[in-house]
């Protein structure tokens, strides 16, 4: 992963995370479909600590530890973190990747 980027976690983030009690900021990358459907990526946010850190980059930022999986990538100047709010809660999203889509 290209490491010259900046990481910008929204004031929303922020808050969501210190009412939940929580430090830490994962994103991993996921591969869903295939057989007869197209594949692509989606990323992941949660708020945990991944169990294998060996696999991600850490970097800290506003008090947070920040794990990003090897292999995410970010083709933007920075990988912002937003919270995007729905009916049943909210959910933290990962903008600037450049994730795959392929088709059968």
């Amino acid at each position: 992963m290209d490491k010259s980027f900046k990481i910008k976690i929204d004031d929303t983030v922020l808050a969501y995370m210190s009412k939940k009690k929580k430090r830490d900021l994962t994103l991993t990358i996921s591969s869903t479909g295939g057989g007869c459907c197209p594949t692509f990526e989606i990323s992941e946010v949660s708020l945990k600590k991944p169990d294998q850190s060996d696999l991600f980059d850490i970097f800290q930022q506003n008090d947070v530890t920040v794990y990003i999986s090897k292999n995410v990538k970010v083709i933007a100047p920075t990988l912002r973190f937003t919270l995007k709010k729905n009916l049943i809660g909210a959910t933290i999203q990962a903008e600037g990747l450049g994730l795959k889509r392929q088709q059968v």
